[in-house]
């Protein structure tokens, strides 16, 4: 008995020990699986495990591969990207989309992905992933890396993709080299990115830009690339670097030097195509500042052809005047080029120089030839002129003459005065009138100020003086403001004569004002916000006309003036409404114009509660439907109300804007939020111009907005932008995004329309979050993200921690757009540490029962993979387990 206990005792600590082996065993053996023609990448992707690696042999697999599983090797297995192809199935998706850590894909083009924001490859939120010896071609963008860390991008051909060429987004510290971007829309492209190093790679031939960085991007290092390319454009940023040390070593054009890079053009005009190396080390003499930028290629590279074969001078020179009586002085000017370092001037009258620019006085008169010869190490060379030099002649006194190449203009006006006075004047005196001067023959003079201003020009000579003057016309600076928008307000539109009514002028885009109080077609007032008092009772129709260089516009409104009436003491109920009906969410002004009231009530939806008491309020109405408006103005005599109906319409499915007096231009902008929902706010403004990042700084800290900025597109003046944090979920939202909300909030940059892929790009959005919200809600910090709401829906971006205090966390985001937000996370989820004691024998019942179950479950699954790696520990660990089971067996 006691001794079948022991057997059945060792029976199961053999089977354990089995299956411990086998479990060490089967850990580490990384699976090769193979993608035939015909079957499905994405399907092997979904199947795979982490190390395996994917081959996939030649064909075209049409399909766009999305890739979520980390420590993946995904290849060809020719090595050969143009015979095996991922076509894209969904032209606006990536063909090949990467969400994972240590991924790397090789010898594969990727192509078809042709919408501008689909991508060959894109790696997103990706740490250490390799992209290399791939071949991207006739997508919207090779390459996009965006949000990524550590990445290498390396050996890959990137041609005819449409828009970009390699794309970084929001990434840091990744390696881009020995890459061929050509014939691409941008070859490389950076944004928000910081920390990369950029080398060794070919770029040429794009269509708009070889080469570009924002200025959002600090501390890169870009040298050893061949650009030819006909534009670039490299913006501030701080800490770039393009070009390295001086180092021996095969450089990109073969030279012998690593320093910077070669900046050509296709035409052969580019830097480095022209630049001298006259020591021969392929790099030039002279340093490289990029265009438009404060940053320098200070080791640009060359090649050695570019060394100066020996150049002859060629001599040139002027002189002031040919001709004149005696005694003539001739001023002589060296024009000559190529380098001379000695001049020999021979006047012709026995008398020569050495000066370059010499003056000499001619006394008696004659044709004389004049002969200038110039010299450098390479040799000499010779030009002559004739000075005819004739008989004193009676004294001239100058006339004075002028032109300019315009009369009028806008501010700031620049101006080119040519003189062309005649009688051999010697000196020159202008006046432009807005009290500068000038001693010049032909100025150039810039009026920065709106005005007339009397141009004189006054000249002399040794016989005498004369002057002449000219006006010139200085405009305003001309905005192309677009046609007006017509608009205005009353505090009253009807009462007893005599009734004084404020008009306020609510017109967009207008540079005067015409007022026709009675509409007899006279204008009575110019006035912006006139005050007019109504004697005579009746029916007035005032007509407002306003106008700008673009055209104008009209409105009419009708004032009643009744008999005087005898002062009953109630209040008169009377506001008016900037719209009546709209589309959802409809923002309507309301402007009480009450008379004797010293209280009044708003109950926008007439539910008999009373909403807000302010004067002048704006209420947005989130929610199709038809709304009556009540107002209810008291005194100590009574109470009187007056109602009007708000329509409120669903917008149709084309999504066209029927909001009446906005603008597309920036401006002071504005927010369609409650003022009730509103916590904090702050208001940031700054210029906006073309071609320059632009950044609004929230410097009061007064909501969780750090900053906003983007790059400009066209330029709009001084710009207004708020940030808005909300006391509760914003009206223009229909409900939360998922997880715990941090904060609502809202920010407007500008008017209304503005903010559009025509004005702006590269938009980005800088926000804080307390420490103690996570540590108090146990959030998990990966999890924090920016939400923004748009199209009626919430979507999700992916944020980058920029920084972080004793109090806070600092994070920025790409944003589509401007509107509404909110800054959401999730709790950690807390694993349960406590586990219950199984009872031993329970447990080796288990093994027993579920052992030989389990493992051909184990062996189905193995199954059907086609291993990388030879195993053949399996057949060993069987049979010495088989022999140890009948050995002690037998011992029993």
């Amino acid at each position: 008995m006691d001794g079948g206990i022991r057997i059945q005792n060792k029976l199961i600590i053999l089977l354990g020990f089995f299956l411990v082996l086998a479990l060490i065993s089967s850990v580490g053996a990384a699976a090769e699986i193979i993608v035939q023609p015909g079957n499905s990448v994405q399907a092997v992707v979904d199947n795979a495990s982490s190390g395996d690696v994917i081959t996939i042999k030649a064909g075209t697999y049409t399909e766009n591969v999305k890739i979520t599983k980390g420590n993946l090797t995904i290849r060809s297995e020719s090595g050969n990207p143009d015979d095996t192809i991922i076509k894209a199935r969904n032209s606006t998706d990536n063909a090949l989309f990467v969400q994972a850590d240590n991924v790397k894909i090789s010898g594969i083009k990727a192509a078809a992905a042709t919408a501008e924001s689909a991508s060959g490859i894109c790696l997103s939120g990706c740490n250490n992933c390799v992209i290399e010896k791939n071949k991207l071609t006739a997508n919207g963008r090779g390459i996009y890396i965006v949000s990524s860390r550590g990445c290498t991008i390396s050996g890959n051909t990137i041609v005819n993709n449409g828009y970009y060429g390699i794309v970084l987004g929001s990434s840091s510290g990744n390696t881009i080299s020995g890459n061929m971007a050509t014939s691409d829309g941008r070859g490389i492209y950076m944004g928000n990115s910081d920390d990369n190093i950029v080398s060794g790679n070919t770029v040429t031939l794009n269509s708009v830009l070889g080469f570009y960085s924002c200025s959002l991007c600090d501390r890169n290092q870009i040298y050893n690339n061949y650009f030819n390319n006909t534009e670039i454009s490299v913006k501030s940023g701080s800490g770039n670097s393009y070009n390295t040390t001086k180092t021996p070593g095969t450089n990109i054009i073969g030279g012998s030097y690593i320093g910077g890079n070669y900046w050509g053009k296709p035409d052969g005009t580019g830097f480095s195509d022209t630049a001298v190396d006259k020591d021969g080390d392929g790099i030039s003499d002279s340093a490289y500042t990029l265009p438009d930028s404060s940053y320098t290629d200070y080791l640009p590279l060359v090649y050695p052809s570019n060394s100066p074969e020996p150049v002859l001078p060629v001599a040139d020179f002027s002189n002031d005047v040919t001709s004149g009586n005696a005694p003539l002085t001739v001023t002589f000017t060296d024009k000559s080029t190529e380098a001379p370092t000695e001049w020999n001037w021979d006047f012709g009258d026995g008398n020569d120089s050495t000066d370059r620019n010499p003056i000499h006085t001619y006394t008696s008169a004659g044709t004389y030839t004049v002969k200038l010869t110039v010299s450098n190490e390479n040799g000499t060379a010779s030009k002559d002129g004739t000075i005819t030099v004739l008989q004193t002649s009676e004294p001239v006194v100058p006339a004075a003459d002028f032109s300019s190449n315009v009369t009028s203009g806008n501010a700031p006006l620049d101006v080119s005065f040519t003189d062309i006075s005649t009688g051999s004047p010697a000196a020159w005196n202008w006046d432009f009138g807005d009290g500068t001067s000038s001693a010049d023959q032909n100025p150039v003079h810039t009026y920065s100020s709106e005005g007339t201003y009397t141009v004189m020009l006054t000249v002399s000579n040794a016989n005498g003086t004369s002057s002449k003057t000219l006006e010139i016309n200085v405009t305003g600076v001309e905005m192309d403001m677009g046609l007006p928008v017509v608009d205005f307000g009353t505090n009253a539109t009807q009462g007893s004569a005599p009734l004084a009514v404020q008009f306020t002028d609510l017109s967009q885009n207008v540079v005067s004002w015409s007022w026709d109080f009675d509409n007899n077609g006279q204008s009575d007032s110019s006035d912006q916000n006139p005050v007019y008092v109504y004697e005579i009772p009746g029916d007035y129709t005032v007509n407002l006309t306003v106008s700008n260089a673009n055209g104008t516009a009209s409105k009419t409104t009708t004032i009643t003036v009744r008999e005087a009436e005898t002062d009953t003491g109630l209040p008169v109920a009377d506001f008016s409404a900037n719209v009546t009906s709209g589309y959802a969410p409809l923002s309507v002004l309301f402007t009480d114009q009450s008379q004797k009231a010293t209280e009044i009530s708003w109950d926008f939806n007439n539910d008999g509660l009373a909403d807000v008491n302010s004067s002048t309020v704006i209420y947005v109405y989130t929610s199709p439907g038809t709304y009556s408006v009540n107002l209810i103005a008291t005194n100590d005599n009574g109470t009187v109300s007056k109602t009007a109906t708000i329509t409120v319409d669903k917008e149709s499915s084309g999504g066209s804007s029927h909001s009446s007096g906005s603008s597309s231009g920036g401006g002071g902008g504005g927010s369609p939020e409650p003022a009730r929902n509103v916590q904090t706010k702050e208001i940031s403004q700054t210029f906006i111009t073309n071609g320059k990042a632009v950044k609004f700084d929230f410097t009061k800290n007064a909501t969780c907005v750090v900053y906003v900025g983007f790059d400009a597109k066209k330029t709009a003046g001084k710009v207004t932008t708020i940030a808005e944090e909300l006391k509760n979920k914003s009206v223009l939202v229909s409900k939360l995004p998922e997880g715990e909300v941090y904060k609502s909030f809202n920010v407007w940059v500008g008017n209304s329309g503005f903010v559009s892929s025509e004005n702006i790009e590269n938009s980005v959005l800088c926000f804080k979050v307390e420490k103690a919200w996570v540590q108090d809600k146990k959030i998990d910090q990966d999890s924090i993200a920016l939400n923004r709401y748009g199209d009626k829906k919430w979507e999700q971006l992916q944020v980058n921690l920029s920084g972080e205090d004793k109090k806070y966390l600092y994070f920025t985001a790409d944003v589509p757009g401007f509107s509404s937000f909110a800054i959401t996370g999730k709790a950690k989820n807390l694993s349960e540490e406590d586990t219950t004691e199984t009872d031993p024998e329970q447990e080796v019942r288990s093994i027993n029962g579920e052992f030989a179950k389990n493992m051909e479950q184990e062996v189905e699954q193995n199954s059907d993979r086609e291993e990388g790696t030879s195993a053949p520990g399996f057949e060993i660990v069987y049979g010495i387990a088989g022999m140890l089971a009948v050995f002690l067996y037998k011992r029993e």
